[in-house]
């Protein structure tokens, strides 16, 4: 009486086929090399970030200057610190 019926062995295959697909698409998007970077967009600078939440810090000495948001730490936008010439 505890048989396997013809509905669960579909939905085993429709949920493996689900599971195959979203796995094939996550190993394609991870092995997928990220866009080159313009050399004329990287430009050189002088600028300190701490994290606000565990309090380290790091010196950019370039940047993309495509991509204008701030570095991340500890899933935060890092601030910058302004420090005297």
């Amino acid at each position: 009486m505890n048989g396997i019926t013809a509905v669960e062995v579909i939905l085993a295959l429709v949920a493996g086929y689900i599971i195959w697909r979203i796995s094939i698409a996550i190993i394609r998007m991870l092995s997928t090399p990220p866009p080159e970077v313009n050399p004329e967009d990287v430009v050189t600078v002088d600028q300190d970030y701490r994290c606000t939440v565990c309090g380290a810090e790091l010196t950019m000495t370039a940047v993309n200057v495509s991509e204008d948001n701030p570095p991340r730490h500890c899933r935060e936008d890092m601030m910058p610190v302004w420090r005297p010439a």
